[in-house]
């Protein structure tokens, strides 16, 4: 412990004068301590180095909780809800678009499925203690601006909480039958959706009354005690340990003893934490980091470059300004801690290896390092980027902007009622795609694994090829009720759009190719449209099934749908809607 914290000291001293954050000493004292202790330099006896290496990880594991429960009881639900709706979007844009391209880099790559969707959850965030230090420490940005960054680094480590639960099944599911992975799906998500609300109702009364009632000490001990309880709790569901102490961290931060608790609990947390991430340190040698420093820069710029051009492109969408948009992607460049933690958990499922481990650690270290480098210059890369642009590229980001202008000018012209509505339905018809897109890489992935499970579990009369058909009837139907729920909520945005282009007059003059296209939109049976997509897409998605099967499934779904479609009809007094 002595060797720990005096090196650990020492480096984040050295560090901090250097202007980086404490962390990166930390794992820097992680990588000096191993070299000395795995050469001998600090034990013999090779017990005693087992010995150190459990104490290290049992500190780090305590670490790992309170850093965890500290980062839950910093999500304010109400701030969220009240001021948050940007940073919502901007995450709900981005970190899709970080893990597909993680995920399709590490397919080309030649990684297997896991390896891949794990690389993309590590690279979807970013480190809300370093962006917050050089945001502060540079003051490029509005106290809007970096609250609204800070928010989206927030909501970047609530979405790795939910893709590292989702993947404990994948972690561990290799030698698992599909209905154990399923039913452990179903416990998790039971699992934390209880815990939140339950633990809402009950747990912020119990430490408001002990914080009435008892001196701070109590109330300390026992919130610890609950935090420590809940990540035992996870343990024992098949969960890490990390995820129970966040969502109680989230029950936490609802009670009014919140400032107290999160006062009292910083030095002890401070100190845990640091010994997390010197064990994330004494995993990497120096010898690996140059074995694989090809990985280390590809990861890195594979992450620079993604993590820009999907926060530039959300803040765009947004209609924020390019510099804004530009040099708030450029300070979110920094791996956050849940990437250490992902990996982590890939490396003691044996589903990394130590080399990826020792790439994604350094490519992480890479990019704290920079971040200060690239925020610091980011108004000058922008203002070099203005003036030097070919014309072309110039012209074209111009007009592309001014179309996105001319969107927002139009919805100037409606009714608060009416562009509320608007920004509500477009979110919707996002989230409808997101979840469509999710289904269907569940099914392009499991649908043998399903087929298979049918036919061993019901009767012998369901062969492999009644399997296949009702597994892509599910699939049809799935889809077409998604998609007929996008082309509802697209329908209402195209109207809205016409409206407001009518309205507008001179604002916009869009060509009458185009407005046809969009009255003709309008026009097409939501249904109708909704079924010929669906037919598009179950066709393209490649699976096990032949063409008899398709033809048996689209008829079977679109029976199905033609049955709940007529009952609407007859039930619904106006005669329901289109």
């Amino acid at each position: 412990m002595t060797i720990l914290l005096l090196v650990a000291g020492a480096c984040s001293v050295i560090f901090k004068k250097l202007k980086m954050p404490p962390i990166i000493g930390y794992i820097v004292a992680g990588i000096i301590i191993g070299y000395l202790l795995f050469n001998g330099y600090i034990f013999q006896d090779q017990k005693e180095i087992a010995n150190m290496e459990e104490n290290v990880k049992l500190l780090a594991n305590m670490g790992l909780v309170l850093l965890m429960f500290v980062v839950g009881m910093e999500l304010n639900l109400k701030k969220l809800k009240k001021s948050g709706a940007f940073a919502i979007m901007v995450a709900l844009i981005q970190i899709p678009l970080m893990v597909a391209g993680g995920y399709l880099f590490g397919i080309l790559m030649g990684w297997g499925m896991i390896h891949a969707i794990l690389f993309g959850a590590i690279i979807s965030g970013s480190s809300t203690a370093v962006v917050t230090i050089v945001l502060k420490e540079q003051g490029k940005l509005s106290k809007e601006d970096i609250e609204s960054i800070v928010l989206i680094t927030v909501i970047e480590d609530v979405a790795q909480v939910i893709i590292l639960s989702m993947a404990t099944p994948l972690l561990i599911g290799g030698s698992m039958e599909l209905d154990s992975v399923v039913w452990m799906i179903i416990i998790i998500l039971t699992f934390m959706s209880a815990a939140v609300v339950i633990g809402i109702i009950t747990v912020p009364r119990a430490l408001e009354w002990i914080a009435s009632k008892m001196p701070d000490e109590v109330l300390l001990v026992t919130a610890l005690g609950i935090c420590f309880a809940m990540a035992l709790l996870s343990v024992v569901i098949g969960m890490s340990m990390a995820i129970g102490a966040f969502l109680m961290g989230v029950v936490v931060s609802q009670s009014s003893s919140r400032t107290t608790i999160e006062h009292d609990i910083t030095p002890m947390k401070d100190i845990f934490m640091a010994m997390f991430f010197i064990s994330v340190g004494l995993q990497i040698t120096p010898g690996g980091i140059i074995n694989n420093i090809v990985m280390v820069v590809t990861i890195f710029a594979i992450y620079t470059i993604l993590k820009t051009g999907s926060v530039f492109f959300a803040y765009f969408v947004g209609n924020k300004t390019l510099r804004v948009g530009f040099i708030s992607a450029v300070s979110l460049v920094a791996m956050g801690e849940f990437a250490f933690i992902i990996a982590y958990a890939g490396l003691e499922a044996g589903v990394l290896s130590n080399d990826f481990y020792t790439a994604v650690v350094s490519a992480a270290l890479v990019s704290m390092v920079a971040l200060p480098i690239l925020s610091h210059n980011a108004t000058k890369i922008c203002d070099y980027a203005g003036t030097h642009a070919p014309k072309s590229v110039l012209s074209a980001a111009n007009r592309v902007e001014t179309f996105r202008n001319d969107q927002y000018a139009r919805l100037t012209l409606t009714s608060k009622h009416t562009a509320s509505k608007f920004k509500e339905k477009v979110v919707y018809a996002y989230a409808f795609i997101l979840l469509l897109a999710v289904i269907e890489a569940i099914f392009f992935f499991f649908s043998t694994d399903l087929a298979e499970f049918i036919n061993r579990n019901t009767v012998s009369m369901i062969t492999l090829d009644i399997s296949y058909t009702i597994v892509l009837m599910v699939n049809f139907v799935i889809v077409a009720v998604i998609l007929y729920k996008v082309v509802r909520n697209l329908k209402f945005v195209g109207k809205v759009l016409l409206d407001a282009e009518r309205k507008a007059g001179v604002l916009s003059k869009p060509k009458r190719a185009t407005l046809k296209v969009q009255k003709a939109f309008i026009r097409v049976n939501n249904w109708a449209l909704a079924l010929v997509v669906t037919f598009i897409i179950i066709v393209l998605v490649p699976n096990g099934a032949g063409i008899i099967e398709h033809i048996f499934a689209m008829l079977g779904g679109m029976g199905l749908i033609g049955i709940f479609y007529a009952y609407k009809q007859i039930t619904t007094p106006t005669g329901g809607k289109r």
